[in-house]
This record gives structure tokens, sequence and C-alpha cells, in this order.
């Protein structure tokens, strides 16, 4: 498939699907019946996978030559008498079931039965769902195993009991119990990666772990579900969702099945929370509500949340609200969701409450009023839930709300979805209603701050935005300190740093005391801060920032300010810190369908692990970033992404790649841009053009030095020590020393001590910067520093300490996933690695063990070890935890 072509409907669903995330079940499992364990009980929820990891199990110990019985429960077998036995050990079942009423002759059937299947060998029985068998069948598969005749390993269904006869091999001191756990998000991604044949978009899969709980049996039917619906579609060689995740009709027939021994009472209970959870305890007003709840939370229908003021009560699983919700008669669901607004409406309402009752009243097709839907979309986005203060919004617009406020909030709103288009229609619309109706100057100002940030969004539309501003500027001169912060936003975006902070403080000239305004100068200072190479003031001003975001009543929405701290932290090297921070805001920009700060947080993982060395991840988050923009915007994220991903391809040696992703940039991006001045430059180095290399930097940063850009100056000069040449490191040692004088960074100083050392060949000290990168994570800048000190220490005839100097290169740059920069050029004495001894040695720098490698890269566990130690023996290390360090 060709770059940014959509692919077709993903081929390996139906197929068996891969055990994922449970090797250390299925080692303990088989470690625990191999010693002395007589019986192992798997529990958890239906679909949790209990089966494959009992079926794992069982294959290992097969493979280890023991003789391996399988039987099953069944609800409808369970009152015959070995109706699950009698098929596993008798050659004639009917003649079994009928000596079942003498125990003593049944027993020692049974035992020379499984003698004669075991032949001398080891037996486990493997038993699903235990709870469904019959009595006959528990009370003698108790006694074999407490006669040592076999060992068992049983599932348990969630909620069931184990069979009474079972209870003593069950909990005698020699029983093992195993819980399996849902799947992480971690282990979802991977999942779906090895069953669609490519990576899934990060955010997607974060959204199919949340509303699959983890399950794999839930996870696969709405991966089937979606991909039959045409929204799990490949596109950029990126799986995406490109609406909600549905499941099969499998899986909702398999929750309505589990509901409909519900009594009417419970199924009332049931209904109303799929319309309205969550529900306190006391707003279920039908007679016998109480009771029904407590068979349900027995049940494990539903769960109790009583961390808040009051009990609440929501359903166990999202996809239960789904299941019956598709089974409520429309005019069914109109009653009770009109019933339960009408409940709430009659008590004294907090805002909250307000905000459901126009929710449910929207949901039954009975809306309130404008007023009220206007005041609700406010309060569902100081909440954080931008999809459903849109939908709230849009419904106050379409009931007569049409004045510009509330064009402005449904603004707003859409652009937060990454709804560019829509986002600048909407607020073209409440400018003219402001103009005509004569609204305030403050009004018109915040109508065109929002119009400059989409502008903004667009990746030639920085200048566009600005010029706006500007012309607000001679039509609103009272309104100086909105449109200055605004200015700020985007002259950072274009690398104005001395005129960005300028606009900041002229704000703050006029700007009032209050701890709201002085968070959002601190938030708008942060960015030029860091820019001009103040990082501990920017630091200082963002954390301030965000600490006043996540306090009580805070209308600063805290994953937008934590993008700023992890723009700073990046900037002064505290890629752990940022990464943290990015990670935090991501999730929860994915749980509030928040789109625009998901994309930029996708993007800033990108650069964060394009930092720390780690490029192969560096390219999925960019590529998650690429096809994420893309669908939802904002178009010049993705514009920038594909440049990184470009400066990846490059250092990866991959010089055609690089090319083919920079001219997929859009037209006239160049024109004023470092991003893309890096990606020429290296695309240059990579074709053996250092000195035009060279010359793009130069230009580049005379006309950012110039704007104050100090930081982005700096980084541009560091990469110019990196392109191997001892001349273009003095040039760059000389412009960074002018730029350290007048700032404070030390990651400024840093990246001027690595060009010093590497235009003086002074072996010290570039052992010594090789030192500091390693220190703070960023692994490829160390492994080029210790690869350029192992050349004059060899030069200078210090033999032990170049050999020394190139394996510890060699051993960084084992972890940096296929680097083949200019500095990375090793001598005969370090022998380079394979591209597979790179490829496991990065993997198990990550901490992945040899079955895990194994697994990933469908090789035996002897042929990654096997590669390992050879890895070892290159490098000049005794194993994993050197590879680590």
């Amino acid at each position: 498939m060709e770059p940014g072509e959509s692919g077709g409907a993903p081929r390996g669903l139906d197929e068996a699907w891969p055990l994922v995330g449970r090797d250390s079940l299925v080692g303990r499992g088989v470690a625990a019946l191999a010693a002395t364990a007589r019986t192992v009980l798997l529990y958890g929820p239906s679909g949790i996978g209990k089966t494959r990891v009992m079926q794992a199990v069982t294959e290992r110990l097969g493979d280890d030559d023991w003789c391996v019985l399988t039987a099953s429960g069944n609800t409808a077998l369970s009152a015959v008498p070995l109706g699950a036995l009698a098929p596993v050990l008798a050659g004639d079942p009917v003649a079994m079931v009928t000596a079942a009423g003498d125990p003593i002759a049944l027993y020692a059937a049974a035992s020379a039965a499984v003698r004669e299947v075991a032949a001398g060998r080891r037996t486990i029985l493997a038993v699903d769902d235990v709870s469904a068998v019959d009595s006959v069948s528990v009370a003698l598969i108790a006694q074999l195993v407490e006669s040592g005749v076999l060992r068992l390993i049983g599932t348990v269904r969630e909620s069931d009991p184990v069979p009474e006869g079972l209870l003593p091999v069950a909990a005698a001191g020699d029983a093992v119990r195993l819980d399996i756990a849902p799947l992480d998000v971690d282990e979802v991604s991977e999942l779906l990666t090895r069953v669609l044949g490519g990576p899934i978009a990060h955010r997607d899969a974060v959204e199919l772990h949340a509303v699959s709980h983890g399950n794999p049996l839930f996870l696969r039917e709405l991966a089937i579900g979606a991909a039959d619906a045409g929204s799990l579609v490949s596109a950029h060689g990126l799986w995406q969702l490109v609406g909600e995740p549905v499941g099969t009709p499998a899986l909702r027939d398999l929750i309505r099945a589990r509901l409909r021994v519900l009594g009417d009472d419970e199924r009332d209970t049931v209904e109303r929370l799929a319309l309205c959870e969550p529900l306190a305890f006391d707003e279920f007003g039908r007679p016998g509500a109480p009771e029904a709840l407590a068979r349900l939370e027995m049940r494990g229908l539903i769960r109790v949340d009583e961390s808040g003021a009051r009990m609440r009560v929501g359903l166990a699983h999202p996809h239960y609200a789904a299941a019956v919700r598709d089974s409520i008669p429309r005019l069914r669901s109109v009653s009770l969701l009109l019933e339960q607004a009408d409940l709430i409406a009659a008590r004294p309402m907090t805002p909250a409450d307000e905000l459901r009752v126009a929710i449910w009243r929207l949901d039954a097709g009975r809306p309130s009023d404008a007023g009220v839907l206007a005041r609700s979309a406010s309060l569902a986005r100081l909440a954080h839930d931008r999809r459903t203060a849109e939908r709230l919004a849009a419904a106050a617009v379409a009931a007569g709300a049409d004045d510009a406020a509330a064009l402005l909030l449904h603004g707003e709103l859409l652009w937060s979805l990454g709804r560019a288009e829509d986002a600048l229609a909407v607020l073209a619309r409440a400018e003219e209603r402001a103009v005509a109706d004569g609204d305030p100057p403050e009004l018109l100002a915040a109508i065109g701050a929002a119009r400059a940030d989409v502008f903004g969004g667009d990746p030639l539309g920085s200048a566009r935005g600005l010029e706006l501003l500007e012309s607000l500027e001679d039509a609103l001169p009272g309104q100086s300190a909105t449109i200055a912060l605004s200015k700020a936003v985007l002259l950072v975006n274009l690398e104005y740093a001395h005129d960005a902070l300028a606009h900041v403080e002229s704000a703050a000239a006029v700007a009032g005391d209050s701890t709201f305004e002085q968070a959002v100068l601190d938030l708008s200072r942060a960015m030029p801060l860091v820019t001009l190479g103040r990082d501990a003031e920017a630091i200082a001003a963002a954390e301030r920032a965000v600490r006043f975001a996540k306090g009580d009543q805070s209308v600063l929405v805290p994953r937008r300010a934590e993008l700023a701290l992890a723009h700073v932290l990046i900037a002064a090297d505290r890629l752990d810190d940022a990464r943290a921070t990015v990670i935090e805001s991501l999730h929860d920009a994915i749980r509030h369908d928040d789109a625009l700060t998901a994309r930029l947080d996708e993007f800033m993982m990108g650069r964060i692990l394009w930092q720390l060395g780690r490029l192969d991840a560096a390219a999925r988050w960019f590529r998650d970033t690429v096809g994420g923009a893309e669908l939802h915007g904002p178009k010049s994220l993705r514009e920038f992404a594909r440049c990184f991903l470009a400066i990846v391809a490059a250092e990866q040696g991959d010089v055609a790649r690089a090319r083919e992703l920079r001219a997929q940039v859009i037209e006239g991006l160049d024109e004023d841009n470092s991003v893309t001045a890096l990606a020429d430059a290296w695309i240059a180095v990579g074709e053996g053009r250092p000195d035009a290399a060279a010359a793009t930097i130069l230009a580049r940063v005379d006309v950012i030095e110039q704007r104050g850009a100090v930081s982005v100056a700096a980084g541009l000069l560091h990469h110019l020590v990196r392109f191997g040449s001892r001349a273009h490191a003095r040039t760059a040692a000389e412009r960074l020393a002018r730029l350290a004088a007048a700032s404070d960074s030390p990651a400024v100083r840093r990246r001027l001590a690595h060009a010093t050392a590497e235009a003086a060949a002074d072996a010290a000290g570039l052992r010594a910067v090789g030192a500091e990168w390693e220190s703070i994570g960023h692994l490829l800048y160390a492994a080029e520093a210790y690869a350029s000190a192992g050349q004059p220490a060899r030069a200078a005839g210090h033999g032990r300490e170049a050999t020394a100097d190139l394996q510890r290169a060699a051993s960084l740059a084992a972890a940096c996933e296929g680097a083949r920069t200019p500095l990375l050029r090793f001598s005969d004495g370090a022998e380079p690695l394979t591209p597979r001894e790179r490829e496991i040695a990065s993997l198990a720098a990550q901490g992945l063990s040899s079955n895990e490698i194994a697994t990933r890269l469908f090789l035996s566990p002897r042929t990654v070890n096997n590669h390992l130690q050879s890895t070892y023996a290159k490098l000049g290390i005794r194993g994993r935890h050197e590879l680590r360090a």
C-alpha cells in the first residue's frame, strides 16, 4: 500500500486472536503444576481470557509430555450425573453413568481409565467453567485430585461459587488461585497491532481499552463491529477509528442474554441507568428499586461509587448501557427520560442537576428552552465534556439562542473538537451578530481572538491570524490586553520571541491582580520565555499555571496548561518530566474527546522520544499525529509531523524515504519555518552534501536569532555539530557562545559544550558531554559524543580508552532504534551490529524479556538469545543490565 493510501477492512479480525499480556500467568500456572500444586483455578469475568490462559498452560504441559484431559461445565447438563466427566474418561459413557450410584466402583473405574490413558505420564485435567459441572463429576474430580491420580486446572466464572465438592482441594495449601486481570492500554495496543497487521493510533487504543474495559472478548467484538461499520480504517499505514466503536450483534446478544433473567424491577432499574447513569441512590422513584439495586450489585451488573457526598450507581460496563438502550422501544425511552428529568427538576437543583435534566430532555426530543440549553452547554464545558457541550450549544442555537455569545461558545467548542471549518463559519456569524446587535467590544475582541486561534491551526495561518488581530487593535483600542495575548501565541508560532513577550507584558500592565488573570499571564509568558532561553522563569510560570488550573473551580483546563509546561520542559531538556506531563494530558484529552489537545500531545510525545533517541517510537507518535490531524485537524501539526518523520528517516539513513516524506509537506511552509529547514538539512547530509546542510541551518539561525528564538537557534546549531564536520562544529560553537551569553539556559550551555569539544577533537570533553547527555536520557546525542571521543583518543594512541568509548557508543546506539547519523562511525575495534541485532538489542534495552521479544518478532527465544550474546560480544558488555544502562 502506498503511503497515504487508505486500506480496506482488516483481514485478521475473524481469525483466532493471539494471547497477549498473559505470559506471567501462564508461567505461574505451569510452574505451580510442575512443582507441588495439585489444583490451579483461574478466576475472572466472562470474556477476560480464562479459557485461553488455561489452554496455554495445558499446551506447555503437553509439550513436556503431560497427558492432558479436557472437560467443560454445561448448565444444561449440570443435572445429569457424570455429564461432564463421563465423555472424558469412559469409552462407554452410558455404562459409566449407570455405575454412578456406587462411589467406590466409580472411583476405581475412573482412576483405572486415567492410568490407561496416561500410560505413565503425569496427568492434568482442564475443566472449563467448573461452577457448571454436575455434582457427581465434581465429587469424582476431587477424589482423583486428592488421591494424586491427576492434577486439576479449571476456570471459575465471576460471581459463581466454587462447587462445594471442590472446596477441599480448592482451599488446600497446595492450591493456587490465579486472577485474570483486564488488559492494560499497552497490551490492548499490542494485541490490536498484531491482529490488524499494523499499528493502531494510540488515542484509539486508549478509547477501545476504555470501552472494552480491557476485556479481550469485548475488544474483539468491538473491533469487528467497527470494521464492519467502516469506522476502523487504515490511512498512512496507521489504523484509526473514524467513528464511535460499536459492538457486533454477537456482543449485544451476549449482554442481553445475561440481562434476560432480570425481573421487572431490575429491568426498570437497568433501563434507567442505561439512559441516565450515573444516578444517586435516592434518584430511583419506582417502588422496589432499593431491593432491585441490591440484587443487581450481587450479580455484578452495577457499580456503586461512594467517593462523593452521595452514593452513585452506574452500570458495570459501558456496553451494558449500549445493549440495553438498543433494546428499549423509543416511546419507552422517551417516557423514562422525561420521568427521570421531572423527578430531578421537582427538587432543588444544582447546576450539575440542571445540566443532566437538559441532556435527558434533549435525548427525549423535548429540549429545554434556549436559555437553559445555553447555560447547560457552558456547564458542560466547565466540566470539560466538550462533545456534550457542543451538542447542547448547537441545540441552543437551533432553539433560538442565535446571539453572538451563544455562537462564540459554539464556535470555540467546534474548534476544540478539531472542526476548524465549521468553527470559522460559526465564528463569522457570531461576529456579524455582534456588530448588528451592537454588542460590547469585549465580545467582539473575544470572537476575533477565537478566529485567530483557529487560523493558527492552519499550516500557513498564523500570519493571517496576526493580520486579523492587528485590524482589531485599530477597531477596538480598549481591548488591547485580550488582543495582545492572542498575538503572543501566534508570534511564538512564528518564533518572534521578543515580540511575543512584549505583547504579554503589555497585557500584564493593564491586567488585574486576580489569581485567574495572573494564571493566564503565566501561561502566556511560559512559551516566549523558554524560546528566549530563560528556562527557569518559563518552567516556574508554567508550573504556577498548572497548579491554578488543577485547583477547585478553575476555568482553565488543566490539560491545556500541561501542554505549555511540557513544551518548556522539552526545551529545557527535562524529558522524563515532559513525558509524564504529556501522558497525563493525553489520556485526559482522550477521555473528554478533546481532539485538539490530544493531537498536540501526540506531537509532543513524538518530540520527546525523538530527543531521547527513540527513533522508531518517535516515528509512531508522529504518524499518529499525521493520521489524526488528517481526520480531525489541526492541519499545521500534520505538516510539522511530516517534517519530523523526514528527519527521523534521514537520521536512520533512509534518505529516499526522507525525501518522499518531505515532498508531502504543503508548498509554502518552508518560506519561514525552522522544522522544514532542519528536515532539508538532514536530507542534504544524507545525500552527502554537508556544506549545503550547514548553509541551510545557518541561514535559518540568522533569521530567528534576530527574533530572540534562542532555544530554537541553539537546537539548530547543535544539529550542525552532529553533521560530522569539525569546521562546521567550530562555526556552531562560535554562534552558540553568543547565544549562551544572552541566556541562562543549561540546555544552551550543554549544546555549546558539545560543539566546543567536537570542534577541538577533545576526547575528554566529548566523554564528559556524552556522560551528561546520557544522564538526562538523550541517548543518541550521548552515543554520538562517545563515538566522537573514540576517534581522537585512538589518534593519540590511547587504545584502551578509544575502545571503551566506541563500545559505549555502540551500546547506547543499540537503544536508538536504527540511528545511522554521521558521528556514529564505529572503528574496526567496535564491530557494527546487524539490523536484526540492533532491533533485538533495542527491545531488550526497553526491558522486554527474550520470550516477549520472540513473540513480537516471530522468532524463537533461542534465536533471540543467540543474537543478544552476539551483541554483548560486539559491544564488550556482559548482559542486559549494561545494555539498558
